[in-house]
């Protein structure tokens, strides 16, 4: 690979902030399937594998992670980073302040719990107490679709909303459907995936306001997801249950269906 920093012409050019280097943006620094290792020394992951095919296909060198709370990122605030990749589902206040890219997946929020926790219907699910990572389209979801009996606890990040689930302060949460799986499977048996709502919700990479890097973003997502790399990446690193988890994990109905 050469450190210029672009594709073809055809495909949009992308110039990143610091030659031979795409920077990327994300919460949380090991988060179970999707970012291994640590930030200075990743080992894996769904997305951080995402973003080193990206950088492949724009010629540079390697991946750096910069960590920013999420609900910096979504306010548009990425510490610099080129380009986040969070599983941030674009909505039109965030658009306000970011370009997002075309879908790298499409996934159904998911109910995790702790282990032996049933949530069979609506009202079940309503009589739980709830947490949700702030600034997340999922804080929404609970309060409208779900509708608990008391609002829902807000945590800073991934790991403080898992880590009161796991100590029993909530009783459960939101995720996107392949995390989800992948939280209760390396949990040791604490968690599980218990139920998806019925809407499935595109997550992006979301790019700094008026970037000029959106069209090559875009032609590269396109052509990783033709020729099944993101199916690829989702299965070896989430796992093949992760991946085609829908079919295990039964509907729950909410409010609005």
């Amino acid at each position: 690979m050469t450190g210029c920093g672009s594709i073809s012409a055809s495909a949009g050019e992308f110039t990143p902030g610091h030659p031979g280097v795409l920077t990327v943006a994300t919460s949380a620094v090991p988060s179970p399937g999707f970012w291994e290792g640590t930030p200075s020394h990743p080992t894996g992951g769904f997305e951080y594998e995402l973003a080193r095919q990206m950088a492949q296909r724009f010629g540079l060198d390697r991946v750096e992670i910069k960590i920013v709370h999420f609900h910096r990122i979504v306010h548009g605030h990425l510490g610099g980073a080129d380009l986040a990749i969070d599983l941030i589902t674009p909505t039109a206040e965030r658009e306000e302040v970011l370009e997002f890219s075309t879908p790298y997946l499409r996934s159904a929020p998911t109910v995790v719990v702790r282990e032996g926790t049933d949530v069979p219907d609506l009202k079940t699910a309503q009589e739980l107490r709830w947490g949700a990572i702030q600034a997340t389209t999922f804080v929404e979801t609970i309060e409208d679709q779900v509708v608990p009996e008391a609002e829902p606890i807000l945590y800073d990040g991934q790991q403080e909303v898992v880590a009161a689930l796991e100590t029993g302060k909530i009783e459960a949460t939101l995720l996107d459907l392949p995390l989800a799986v992948a939280v209760a499977e390396r949990s040791e048996g604490k968690l599980e995936a218990v139920a998806q709502l019925p809407d499935k919700e595109a997550l992006a990479m979301a790019l700094p306001k008026g970037s000029p890097n959106r069209q090559a973003v875009d032609s590269a997502i396109r052509a990783l997801t033709a020729d099944g790399t993101i199916e690829d990446l989702l299965e070896e690193w989430v796992g093949p249950e992760a991946a085609n988890a829908e079919s295990e994990i039964p509907l729950l109905h909410t409010t609005l269906h």
